[in-house]
């Protein structure tokens, strides 16, 4: 499965439910409440929740890969390596 960076966590948890999961366990608890996914989630992308949590886009990325999702960047050729 491959998400795209550029899209918001809601899109993202809609394309591949298991990322909430991902999300949850680098310690974005609120993603598994359906009312923060339907508001909240529609503004966020991973880059922004990766500056507001402080959380590296490179360990981010690494947990995406451990479940075997890819994170892309449509705008740029192939995976994203870090921000």
């Amino acid at each position: 499965m491959t998400i795209d960076i550029k899209d918001s966590v809601q899109e993202i948890v809609m394309k591949c439910p298991e990322a909430a999961e991902v999300l949850k366990g680098l310690g974005f608890d609120q993603i598994v409440n359906p009312m923060m996914l339907k508001t909240m989630a529609k503004f966020m992308t991973l880059p922004k929740a990766s500056k507001m949590k402080n959380i590296p886009m490179d360990r981010i990325i690494d947990a995406f890969g451990e479940k075997g999702i890819t994170v892309a960047d449509s705008n740029s050729a192939g995976q994203v390596e870090g921000i």
